[in-house]
């Protein structure tokens, strides 16, 4: 018995300490990049600043929704604000290396539940390192699937979120928290549900599956209809969204090293094109393409990988007499 505590406190220990690992890691690196773009473009602190902008303004007494934010920007909910106050007590910079920090440690917590630490491998993917890069929200958000009481996350990207929530449960507590939060953002400001929406017309996030010519394949993915996997690639394909960090989910439908590699190495893909076009809006065809051919494809032949691994089989059962002879001879 006492063996049996001293393993299980040592794979805690374990998880912990990978887990802090990866998260102090990216927040250093987070906090570097932010300090290395800031004389740049004055703000290096990437989509987050926008959170904290909605804090401070509550602060201050001020309309969080009196900014503009140009012809693609779109404010977030005002809870949004509420949840990063605790971080808008630092300087910006430092605000979305600490968020980036903990978003990584506690994914990285949540990877490693099962006892294996081959899904760590998604922090070696383009889309993570997109998320860094830009401060977001996805790999926080991709703990929903783990932990269902952070369904007031919701209330933050909707559109990321509801994909994980519908595939991965919800809970009394979760919806508590949910209403409580979304209560408390209304007393505050009863009227933000609407200004809000009224400010997101601009926004230019494009649901893949609609997107030609590859979007419709993705709806093969309903032969698979009793797998959650792949409900989260359909309902995820059908939501507006921006490049490559809103596609972090997709790496939940591996289920082995091997599938998580393959979907590490071709979600790199995109890097040369983008180099060599100079931007997303100057990439052949257009960028929707490229993220349908390098994130929603590999990870829908994944899901599919049991069955092309059957047929495969059975191939190699029925060639295999006759190869047989052949080298015998």
């Amino acid at each position: 018995m006492k063996s049996d505590v001293g393993l299980t406190d040592n794979l805690v220990l374990r998880k912990l300490v990978l887990a802090l690992i990866i998260g102090i890691t990216a927040g250093i690196l987070r906090i570097q990049l932010a300090y290395a773009i800031a004389p740049l473009l004055g703000n290096g602190a990437g989509d987050f600043s926008f959170a904290t902008l909605i804090a401070r303004d509550l602060w201050h007494g001020l309309d969080p929704y009196r900014h503009g934010f140009g012809h693609d920007g779109v404010p977030y909910p005002l809870p949004a604000g509420l949840i990063a106050m605790p971080f808008a007590i630092l300087p910006d910079e430092l605000a979305s290396g600490v968020f980036i920090g903990l978003s990584s440690f506690v994914l990285a917590w949540c990877l490693l539940s099962n006892g294996r630490t081959w899904p760590l491998l998604i922090f070696l993917s383009w889309p993570f390192a997109y998320a860094v890069l830009f401060s977001q929200w996805t790999p926080l958000l991709m703990c929903i699937w783990y932990l269902p009481a952070l369904l007031p996350l919701v209330l933050v990207k909707p559109h990321i979120a509801f994909p994980l929530i519908m595939t991965s449960g919800v809970t009394r507590k979760g919806l508590i928290l949910t209403f409580l939060l979304l209560l408390l953002s209304l007393i505050i400001r009863p009227t933000w549900p609407l200004v809000w929406l009224g400010q997101t017309g601009t926004y230019r996030g494009t649901p893949p599956l609609l997107s030609l010519p590859l979007g419709p394949i993705l709806l093969l993915a309903l032969f698979k209809y009793r797998d959650r996997r792949a409900w989260l690639l359909i309902l995820l394909a059908l939501m507006p969204q921006r490049v490559l960090y809103d596609q972090l989910p997709l790496f939940l439908i591996a289920t082995s090293g091997v599938e998580i590699i393959f979907l590490v190495v071709c979600s790199w893909l995109t890097l040369p094109v983008l180099f060599s076009s100079g931007g997303w809006t100057h990439v052949p065809v257009n960028w929707q393409f490229w993220i349908v051919l390098t994130l929603y494809l590999p990870a829908l032949i994944i899901l599919f990988l049991p069955n092309i691994s059957d047929f495969a089989k059975t191939i190699y059962v029925r060639i295999r007499p006759a190869f047989m002879r052949m080298t015998t001879h």
